[in-house]
Formats: structure tokens, sequence, C-alpha cells
């Protein structure tokens, strides 16, 4: 039997139906992008990240304001702003609650760069605005469970569980950069955070620079890493056991939350070295294996640009649903 009617035509959104303002505070300098709503970046600026809230303000006000102008007739849609941080947020996606990064305790950004700049904003820790640009935007979009893992001078998580982001009770779910790795006597270096051992303190960019550099090796991650490659002793343990304990703190998540995929952003350099070999070994030989596929680990550039992108993805996403959630 044949159907009636007209047939079906699929629909898309047009990408300059809006656009968006992305800031990232995750690293100094501050990058902003200005994004269409398919989350092409059409505009960039960087400016210094001030840790001063009020001057911290200003200052994004006027990169905003540059923003504008170079963006010409593509922000006259322009429809919201969206901050990426490192530290914990308020539910309401309005106040940074703490951020040791940035030394801020409840400092209300999003009321004041809504009231300095008429646009309504929305805050997110730099991991959650990740892995939200990823849902929305991303190769993963049609993924109801998977996670991101991103190596910086930090190290940040995030989890997408039954589509929606796991946000936790005080919202740090994901929080792996402070799960211990180390335990006393057996190699714990004190962390920024007051306490020794933690992942951040073996496997991020700042410490295997702080490690190359005590053993009189290259600082800089593509040369140390071209090192390795070569089988020089010192650079190979080195990223070793950077990589194999970032894989045992990977083999936990996957046991603790069963993912389709773990995305781990790096450095270029790393992603054929001994330091991803590591990581891929030690969290395969640390999962119970399951009937059906598994859990596939991917790796990925990282940039500092992902995640002002990701945060301009928080303002996409109440334009096209009314609220966080799609």
């Amino acid at each position: 039997m044949f159907g009636v009617g007209r047939p079906s035509v699929s629909l898309a959104v047009r990408a300059d139906a809006a656009s968006f303002i992305g800031v990232s505070l995750q690293q100094d300098p501050a990058v902003l992008v200005l994004t269409d709503l398919h989350g092409s970046v059409l505009a960039r600026v960087e400016v210094p990240r001030a840790e001063d809230p009020d001057l911290c303000v200003e200052s994004l006000v006027a990169a905003i304001d540059q923003l504008r102008a170079a963006g010409g007739a593509s922000t006259e849609r322009l429809s919201g702003v969206g901050v990426a941080l490192p530290g914990f947020v308020s539910h309401d996606r309005h106040t940074c609650v703490a951020s040791t990064a940035l030394g801020w305790r409840n400092v209300d950004i999003g009321a004041a760069l809504t009231e300095r700049t008429g646009l309504p904003t929305w805050v997110e820790n730099d991991a959650n605005a990740l892995i939200l640009g990823e849902q929305l935007f991303g190769p993963l979009r049609g993924s109801p469970d998977f996670s991101m893992v991103f190596v910086s001078y930090g190290i940040g998580c995030a989890h997408i569980v039954n589509r929606r982001l796991l946000r936790g009770n005080a919202g740090g779910a994901g929080e792996i950069s402070h799960a211990p790795i180390a335990i006393e006597g057996f190699g714990a270096a004190p962390c920024r955070c007051g306490n020794k051992g933690c992942l951040e303190t073996v496997a991020s960019l700042l410490a295997i620079t702080n490690a190359a550099r005590r053993a009189g090796l290259p600082e800089e991650i593509g040369p140390l890493a071209a090192l390795a490659a070569k089988g020089q002793p010192d650079a190979l343990a080195l990223l070793h056991r950077a990589g194999s304990a970032l894989g045992l703190a990977t083999a936990q998540l996957i046991q603790m939350l069963d993912p389709s995929h773990v995305v781990v952003m790096l450095d270029p350099a790393l992603h054929d070295s001994v330091f991803a070999h590591a990581l891929r070994k030690e969290a395969d030989s640390h999962i119970l294996h399951r009937e059906g596929p598994g859990t596939m680990v991917t790796f990925r550039d990282f940039a500092p640009e992902n995640f002002a992108s990701g945060a301009a993805s928080l303002a996409a996403r109440y334009f096209i649903s009314g609220s966080d959630e799609l």
C-alpha cells in the first residue's frame, strides 16, 4: 500500500539563523570565538586572562565588542554568550562557586556580563562545556553515553549519561584530575588542591614538563616525544609513567560508567607516542570485558579554542530549546 500525502522532507536549521560568543578562561590568554548555529567559528580574539573579577569582566566586554565589530552582519542575530572556566559552577550556570586556577569564590560573572553586554550569559565548568559542545555539534552528537578527557596543564573530564550531562551533587562529577593515582610513600607528589598523589601531579602537561626539566630533558612536548620515539630511556620512562597513570584513571571511569566512547584530547605530538600507547594498554588491562561492543578510546587534537567553542554551545542550546537540555 502506498502512503498518502506529500513525501517527507528533511529539515535543517540555517547556520546564519543565530550567532553566539564563547569565552574560555581555561588558560591564559583567554580565548573568545564567534560561532554560527552549526558551531563554525566566524571570528576569534585573545585577551590576557585577568584574575581580578572586575578587571576580567572589563577585559571580556572589550573583547566581545571586538568580536561584534569583526563579525559584521553575522552579529545582527547575536543571541547569547557562554563562558567556560576551570572550577565549580552553580546549577543555574551563572556563578563560579570556586576556582583554584582563578582564585575565585562565588563570582557571579554571568550576571556581570549580561548587565554589561545586554546578552544572556551562561557559565559552565571547562570540561562540561567541552562535552556539551561535542554533544551538540561534534561527531558523537548521536551517542547517549560518552566521556571526554583533556590533557592540558591540568586534566579535565566530563560525562554524558543517558543523553544528559552528569553534574553530580556539587557539580564536580568527572574530576579525575584530583583522583588519587599514587599513595604516600610511593611517589605521591603534592598537588595544588592540597592533597598528594593526584592524577594531575603525574599525567598533566605541567607535571610532564616539570619532570622533564628535573631530568635535564626538553620541556616542550614535541621534542620530548621525539626523544622518546628514538628510544631515549629517561624520556621513554617519563611519558610511559604519565600515560599509564591516565590509562588507569580511564579504566576506572569505564568500569563505573560503561561509555560507548572515551575521547582523549591531547597535544598532537602525543597521539602516536609512548604516552598514548601506555594509556591504551593500561586502560585495556584494567577493565572487565563484557559481551558486546566495548568502549572505544580515541584521541583528538587539543586546542584552547575547543573550550571557547564549547562555551558558545551553551548559548546555542538555550536558543534551540529554551533550556540547557536538548
